[in-house]
């Protein structure tokens, strides 16, 4: 078993999440809005690295023919879905990937579809390039946020040319189910949409849920990019490594020359090895950090029950995201935020980061040992009293 209560002392290693947000909050806080976790990678990772740093030659890269076995063998396993080799292209990041595509695919001027709250990279990769951005906000019901379809259909216009995808979502934790995925590709297909998906933290998902590709569906296959990496799930962030899975071969063809014209030949270093290591030897240390963030997660949500009762946990199937309803202390973001940074000493990202509709939420990281949530729901006393 990993040891996933270990304090780790992050400061100093040139981390956004740590160092970056110290020089921003202008002192120590508790760091827990930055997606990434604060465990070690799993030891064969480490063990990879090691063996590539010992050999102490660091030069240009190519993926072998095991790196793209690896990918296929993962998703047959953990998806039951058999993707080509030939479908998978390398991107450095998958908001690289996501921007290219709009670029290069779409015009000045065309609008593009999301589901809000976002993640707001990828709200930006649409509007630094000049496309308009046409938000769809989802509704929360039962605790549960849920598509709005009639809405969704209100929202096509003449030049709509991409549906952009984020599932699991950020920052809600949804998992789309099979019903729904349907639901999106019957819309994308009626109003001939390319589907783009950003899937980076699949394989973060707690049981019974499962994740869909949405390349899996009949439909979504010819009209469909999946936006995929190793970062999320194994916390390799830093390395700066993604695929894009295209099944349709004019779609594939395209990116091809988008990225040889983007001058991306060469992968990381580290990439094709610890793909590799990841995907063939490191199934075990995901499945232990998913069932510790989801006992943070419940850990979490009964304090908050218990403690906190006009505050909620909105229900979530994965990632290690928390969306929590502040709404009914009646602050604004801007006085939550000084509180949290100010009062409480700990740093989350709050609503409005994700647009209008996520006035009133923060987002917490729950990728952290158990010792910082207790610090973070202790910190709450102060802005809740």
């Amino acid at each position: 078993m990993e040891n996933f209560n270990e304090i780790i002392n992050r400061y100093n290693t040139n981390s956004c999440k740590w160092d970056e947000c110290k020089e921003k909050c202008g002192k120590d806080v508790l760091q827990l809005a930055v997606a990434d976790m604060d465990f070690k990678s799993p030891k064969e990772i480490l063990e990879k690295m090691f063996e590539i740093v010992k050999h102490g030659i660091f030069g240009y890269t190519m993926l072998p023919k095991t790196y793209f076995d690896s990918i296929v063998n993962w998703y047959s396993k953990r998806y039951n879905w058999d993707i080509k080799k030939e479908w998978i292209l390398y991107s450095p990041r998958v908001g690289i990937g996501v921007s290219l595509i709009i670029k290069n695919m779409t015009e000045i001027g065309d609008s593009i579809i999301m589901l809000t709250p976002a993640y707001p990279p990828l709200k930006d990769a649409i509007v630094k390039n000049n496309r308009k951005l046409i938000e769809v906000p989802l509704i929360l019901e039962n605790n549960k946020y849920v598509i709005d379809f009639k809405n969704l259909e209100k929202s096509i216009e003449k030049n709509t040319k991409i549906f952009l995808l984020c599932n699991p979502h950020n920052p809600t934790g949804r998992v789309f189910n099979k019903l729904e995925l349907e639901k999106i590709v019957d819309f994308c297909d009626k109003n001939n949409l390319l589907i783009v998906s950003d899937e980076i933290h699949c394989d973060l998902i707690f049981n019974p849920n499962k994740h869909i590709p949405i390349g899996m569906l009949e439909k979504a296959k010819e009209r469909s990019i999946i936006c995929s990496s190793i970062t999320k799930t194994f916390n390799v962030p830093g390395v700066i490594t993604s695929n894009l899975i295209i099944p349709n071969f004019e779609i594939r063809e395209h990116m091809k020359k988008i990225l040889d014209v983007a001058m991306i030949h060469n992968p990381n270093i580290f990439a094709a090895g610890i793909t590799e290591v990841a995907y063939n030897e490191c199934e075990y240390w995901l499945e232990e950090v998913i069932n510790y963030i989801f006992n943070n997660r419940l850990f979490l949500k009964k304090y908050l029950e218990v403690n906190f009762p006009k505050l909620k946990l909105i229900d979530a199937e994965g990632t290690y995201l928390a969306w929590i309803d502040f709404r009914k202390l009646g602050l604004d973001d801007k006085e939550l935020e000084s509180l949290f940074i100010n009062k409480c000493n700990v740093n989350v990202y709050i609503g409005e980061h994700f647009g209008e509709v996520g006035k009133g939420f923060i987002r917490v990281n729950l990728a952290t040992p158990k010792e910082n949530i207790e610090k973070f729901l202790k910190s709450i006393e102060k802005i809740y009293n």
